[in-house]
């Protein structure tokens, strides 16, 4: 072995040390956490629901009497104002029967903890624990169980934890196969299909799981190249090849949903006026946003912002035109909701009237940038992270567990396509539809290797001072919405409790 040899050695045993550390580092600081985070939101959840806000909330006064219908045995009961299928009724109907033999807390309580269960024990523990241990230095458990969209639905009796838990359950069983792969995909499929009984979009992202199981073994039988084309064709021909064990699963979801949609003649069960879908394009660059935002710290740096100058440089005459594009969809395709401008108890009412559609020169000078800048960096971090192979050697994997949790350009598209298909219909411009985009997105990546503010030491694979920035990230923003809901406090005619401010 010559010189050049020894050195390359040396530096993939360094590799291989600084990453294991990363691992163990990542471990260590998700087995201290967990219980701590539990305490946390175990003694905040509480608080609001013996101080802050022992009154039913919001969209609360629909989904609790519901609730109370079905635990007095009015199973055929429905309030047309509620616009979701009932899984979420049933989970609480569930749930108060069994805390209900050991404890004398309030319907309303209990009905909370139903979300409380779900996003503190099961989210980490059953759902992002496996994901975590295939891929530990991509995402930290204890983080994206604190994901603020989400975490503030942990203290109220919405349908957003579970249908989130049981979609995101669903990938995690096609990627693990925890049950061996025939039980695993069949399992994974009826996941997602009861997520559909808690948010019928959730019927978009059986899409998504479907295509990963399907790209996860196509790659390896088909050995995909450095072609697209090729690949996409290949993806197709292992599809139909292979039906019955991995599309037919999720093909009955969808099917099922199908009948749905001509019975119910629409997707919305009830509220429908309210509730229409349209081409609510602008929606797409809300989203994009708001998970660059909250993603931040595992991808800003200032070797990204110069990235993102010297892009804007060298192609003027391109992002011109995108520029352009973004102000005739602002201009065209943004929706202003009823509710979006009546219901100052969410974020979304100050951001859109003090931010994103504050005046002309905010609307069409500001904003485009935020968005261009945004979808610029939403695309780019996720480029560095998709799977690459090589042009001619075949794939030395030839198992699908034995595959990174990435995605490959296929699985990226169905990624880009189904967060439009989500978002875009929707006419509210309303935060907890970007959950299920940024979990999707975010688990299959990794932080950057990138410093944020020196270039020096890039490549150096400090996963975990990105992640634990993140993490401390998410309770910051926590911290503030939590203390704002808390102690921010406002009168409304005809409301007897006083109301907040949620996301």
């Amino acid at each position: 072995m010559d010189v050049e040899e020894l050195k390359e050695a040396t530096l993939e045993e360094k590799l291989e040390l600084d990453i294991l550390h990363e691992v163990e580092v990542g471990f260590l600081a998700n087995l201290v956490s967990w219980p701590l985070l539990v305490i946390y939101f175990g003694l905040t959840c509480w608080k609001i629901n013996t101080i802050v806000a022992p009154y039913q909330f919001i969209d609360e006064i629909f989904h609790v009497p519901q609730t109370i219908h079905y635990l007095r045995g009015h199973w055929s009961y429905w309030d047309p104002k509620i616009t979701t299928p009932p899984g979420l009724y049933v989970f609480g109907w569930l749930n108060y029967h069994i805390m209900r033999a050991f404890t004398s807390w309030t319907t309303l309580t209990i009905l909370r903890l139903t979300n409380l269960i779900g996003g503190v024990i099961v989210l980490p523990l059953v759902v992002l624990r496996p994901l975590f241990l295939f891929n530990a230095i991509g995402f930290w458990p204890v983080s994206l169980m604190c994901f603020p969209l989400l975490a503030t639905y942990y203290y109220l009796y919405y349908t957003d934890v579970w249908s989130s838990i049981l979609i995101l359950e669903s990938l995690t069983l096609a990627v693990t196969l925890p049950f061996g792969e025939i039980t695993s995909i069949w399992l994974s499929a009826f996941c997602a299909l009861i997520s559909c009984f808690f948010r019928q979009t959730n019927i978009i992202w059986n899409l998504f799981v479907m295509v990963v199981v399907v790209e996860r073994r196509a790659l390896i039988h088909r050995d995909f190249n450095t072609v697209n084309l090729n690949n996409y064709l290949k993806f197709v021909i292992h599809a139909l090849e292979n039906f019955k064990q991995l599309v037919l699963p999720y093909c009955i979801n969808f099917a099922l949903f199908t009948f749905f949609v001509i019975y119910n003649r629409s997707l919305t069960l009830g509220d429908k006026d309210n509730h229409s879908a349209g081409m609510h394009l602008v929606q797409i660059f809300y989203c994009i946003m708001f998970i660059m935002f909250f993603s931040m710290p595992i991808w800003i740096s200032k070797m990204s912002i110069r990235f993102y100058q010297t892009r804007i440089q060298v192609k003027k005459t391109r992002t011109i035109i995108e520029l352009l594009a973004i102000i005739f969809v602002i201009r065209f395709f943004t929706v202003t909701h009823p509710f979006l401008l009546a219901d100052n108890r969410h974020y979304t009412f100050y951001l859109f009237k003090k931010i994103v559609a504050r005046n002309f020169w905010f609307k069409y000078l500001l904003m485009p940038w935020v968005y261009h800048f945004s979808i610029f960096h939403y695309i780019e971090v996720m480029r560095t992270k998709v799977m690459q192979f090589h042009p001619v050697l075949p794939i030395e994997i030839k198992t699908p567990t034995e595959l990174p949790v990435q995605l490959t350009h296929i699985s990226w598209t169905a990624l880009i396509i189904c967060t439009f298909m989500t978002v875009v219909p929707s006419p509210l411009f309303e935060p907890r539809y970007y959950i299920l985009p940024f979990m999707f997105w975010r688990i299959f990546l990794t932080p950057v290797a990138d410093n944020i503010l020196d270039e020096s030491n890039a490549g150096e694979y400090k996963y975990c001072k990105r992640l634990s920035l993140e993490f401390a990230w998410y309770l910051f923003i926590n911290a503030v919405t939590l203390t704002v809901f808390s102690f921010r406090t406002f009168r409304w005619e005809g409301e007897v409790h006083p109301q907040r401010i949620i996301w």
